[in-house]
C-alpha cells in the first residue's frame, strides 16, 4: 500500500471522522450560492424547463459517429440538475459515512489528486447508484427531492440549453470545455469555463458524465418522452456523456456518446445528478 493511500485511509478512520467533517464544512457553505436549489452537500441544482428538441446529429454532419443517429424529436418535462459535476469533497463525504474502503484503491487516489473542487472520477455507473442510495437516505427531511442520474434524453437537453452549437454553451471548445489540448492531462475544479444559458458548467469536457441510459448502438427505436432507455441493451453497457479532459475539440461534442460496462472505472468519467421532484 502506497504513503499516499495510507494517508487517505488513516484520514477516514473512526477516530478522524470529527476532524474530517470540520474540514469539509467550509466546502460545503462556501458552494452555497443563490441557486434554485442547494443540498447539504452543496449541490447546486438550477431548474431546467419543459420543451422539446432535436436529439443527436443530423445525417449531414461530417464530425458525427453512426451511434449518433438518427436525428430525433423528444419532449422533455421540466426537473432540476445540477449545475457542476459531483466533486470529490462532496464524494468524501459519502466515503466516510459509509466507510466505503474498497472505493479508495490507489488508482482512485491517483486519478484524484487534483482537490476537491475537482469533478470526482474513477466511479462506476454501480458506485454511483450507491451513493446516490446513500444520499437519498440520508438527506435531510426538508429535502424533498429524490436524486438520481439524469436521462440520456435529459442530459442532451440539458447541455443544448436551447441552442444548435457544437459544444455546451457555445461553438468555441476552449471556452466552455476543459479538453486534451488544454487540459494538462488532468480534470479541473469544476465551473472553471463558461456555464451554458440554463447555468450549467462542465457539460462538454472535463469529465465524462455517467447517464441513466444503457447503451444502444444508435437511437432507432429511442424514448421519445425524455426517460432512460433500458431495454434491449447492449450487453451490460451503459451511457457515459460530453467528454472529457483527455479527449480532443470533437469528442466534447453536444452528441458525442461513449459506453462502458456498469462495473468499469476511469480516471476521466464522473456524472452530476438531477433532482426528481
Amino acid at each position: 500500500m502506497s504513503l499516499q493511500h495510507q494517508s487517505f485511509t488513516k484520514r477516514i478512520s473512526t477516530a478522524s471522522m470529527a476532524i474530517c467533517f470540520s474540514l469539509f464544512a467550509g466546502l460545503i457553505h462556501a458552494n452555497v450560492q443563490a441557486e434554485d436549489f442547494t443540498n447539504t452537500l452543496g449541490m447546486a441544482f438550477k431548474t431546467i424547463p419543459t420543451g422539446t428538441f432535436k436529439m443527436g446529429s443530423p445525417a449531414s454532419s461530417d464530425l458525427a459517429y453512426t451511434n449518433e443517429f438518427p436525428l430525433h424529436q423528444v419532449t422533455i418535462t421540466s426537473f432540476p440538475m445540477g449545475t457542476t459535476e459531483v466533486t470529490l469533497g462532496q464524494y468524501k463525504r459519502y466515503i466516510i459515512e459509509t466507510n466505503q474502503l474498497d472505493i479508495v484503491t490507489n488508482a482512485f487516489m491517483s486519478a484524484n489528486a487534483h482537490g476537491d473542487d475537482a469533478p470526482v472520477v474513477h466511479v462506476s455507473w454501480n458506485d454511483i447508484h450507491g451513493f446516490i442510495d446513500w444520499l437519498n437516505k440520508t438527506k435531510p427531511e426538508d429535502d424533498k427531492g429524490t436524486y438520481r442520474l439524469p436521462s440520456e434524453a435529459e442530459w442532451e437537453y440539458a447541455c443544448r440549453a436551447g441552442k444548435d452549437t457544437p459544444y455546451c454553451g457555445g461553438t468555441t471548445p476552449s471556452q466552455v470545455a476543459w479538453h486534451s489540448s488544454i487540459s494538462t492531462s488532468q480534470q479541473h475544479k469544476v465551473a472553471g469555463k463558461a456555464a451554458n444559458d440554463f447555468g450549467l458548467f462542465d457539460m462538454s469536457g472535463n469529465a465524462l458524465e455517467w447517464v441513466e441510459d444503457c447503451y444502444h448502438e444508435n437511437y432507432e427505436g429511442a424514448p421519445n418522452d425524455g426517460s432512460a432507455w433500458t431495454k434491449e441493451c447492449e450487453q451490460n453497457n451503459y451511457v457515459l456523456r460530453g467528454g472529457s479532459w483527455k479527449d480532443n475539440y470533437r469528442k466534447v461534442r453536444i452528441t458525442i456518446r461513449k459506453n462502458a460496462p456498469s462495473v468499469n472505472r476511469s480516471a476521466s468519467a464522473g456524472f452530476r445528478l438531477v433532482r426528481q421532484m
